[in-house]
């Protein structure tokens, strides 16, 4: 179904709904629907019907995902099925069951699983990202120190910060033979 230049449908919310349900992004609705992905958003902002046909569409997929992923992160144990069968004897004659070996299998817990589960589930306490906020002054030792000094320290604090992955915000001052 198109969508003739962002008009909007009757049948879209049926339509999201179920592509939504098959597990489509927004993106590929929207180009189901033959609409544009701001304009796919404007739907959701100015037709409740469409809003609430892709939230129940979603739904059910988001769900099945979150206990696929909790499973995988708690592991589990299932049995595999495994049936051996007899060569047929004749052409056209069926092959029959020769055995079936039932084998209980355990999947340990996958610790990816788990670490991305806990970041979206308790993110304050397991975000790969730490806030630390320090305060207080360095301007008496900063203010003794020549341009060049300066600079050196700049770069090898901004050096050490890159190789451990952290970020510096550098306001430098203002030298007296530095233009404003």
């Amino acid at each position: 179904m198109a969508g003739s230049k962002g008009k909007y449908h009757e049948d879209f919310p049926l339509l999201a709904q179920g592509y939504a349900r098959n597990g489509l992004n927004d993106e590929q609705i929207a180009q189901k629907l033959g609409i544009s992905l701001a304009t796919f958003y404007n739907y959701q902002h100015n037709h409740l019907a469409f809003l609430e046909a892709l939230k129940e569409g979603k739904a059910p997929v988001d769900i099945q995902v979150e206990n696929a992923l909790l499973k995988r992160a708690l592991g589990y144990s299932y049995t595999e099925e495994t049936i051996e069968y007899n060569a047929p004897k004749d052409v056209g004659e069926s092959p029959t069951v020769k055995s079936v070996r039932k084998v209980k299998k355990e999947l340990p817990p996958d610790v990816l699983a788990g670490k991305f589960w806990l970041q979206n589930r308790k993110s304050k306490e397991w975000r790969d990202i730490k806030d630390v906020n320090i305060s207080g002054s360095v301007e008496s030792k900063v203010s003794t120190m020549t341009p060049e000094e300066l600079d050196k320290r700049y770069h090898e604090l901004r050096s050490r910060f890159k190789s451990e992955s952290l970020t510096i915000e550098a306001h430098s001052p203002k030298t007296p033979n530095e233009p404003a």
